[in-house]
């Protein structure tokens, strides 16, 4: 009798909590389709613009697409590349986002990965390939900013097979 009385007392104080919560009002506007959302609050904008440093190092862009999903860009090139030649590295992802997945004392950060393709243009010809990204990202409260990194996995595909590594850390303006 003793044990059933404990149970219930018990369960009784790890429900009242769910009892005296406040009732919920209207819900709060929605933020547009094409805005993430960390921890309810949208992020500055759907579109993002910056840098990014490690392998390739150059121009990031990126464009939400709903409230989990975006596209990713990255434009890179080296003038000074072997032999005196150039080389010109075009990257486009598109990345899943697990939201609120990973919070540390009220900080929201973003795990994502992604499937996407690789166009490399250089002074002995061209290259193309697939990749596989993943990496986390972190989107500022008060600030239109957002700094992630990442990691991919690099295949070529022509003009002959491989397994390769690229990535970095990078900084976005969100607008």
């Amino acid at each position: 009798m003793k044990r059933i009385l404990s149970i219930i007392c018990a369960l009784a104080l790890l429900t009242l909590p769910l009892a005296a919560a406040p009732a919920k009002s209207k819900p709060a506007k929605q933020a547009s389709p094409t805005t993430i959302r960390l921890s309810g609050v949208p992020a500055d904008g759907p579109m993002g613009l910056g840098l990014f440093l490690g392998q390739p190092t150059g121009v990031s862009f990126e464009l939400d697409l709903g409230p989990a999903s975006w596209l990713d860009a990255k434009a890179a090139w080296n003038f000074g590349g072997g032999h005196g030649g150039y080389s010109i590295l075009l990257q486009a992802n598109y990345e899943y986002a697990f939201p609120g997945m990973l919070v540390i004392e009220a900080a929201s950060f973003t795990p994502f990965f992604g499937l996407g393709a690789f166009f490399n243009l250089y002074d002995g010809g061209f290259g193309l390939g697939a990749r596989v990204p993943g990496g986390l990202a972190y989107r500022f409260r008060k600030a239109p900013f957002e700094l992630f990194i990442e990691v991919g996995l690099d295949i070529p595909m022509f003009p002959a097979f491989g397994i390769g590594a690229s990535g970095g850390l990078g900084v976005r303006y969100r607008f």
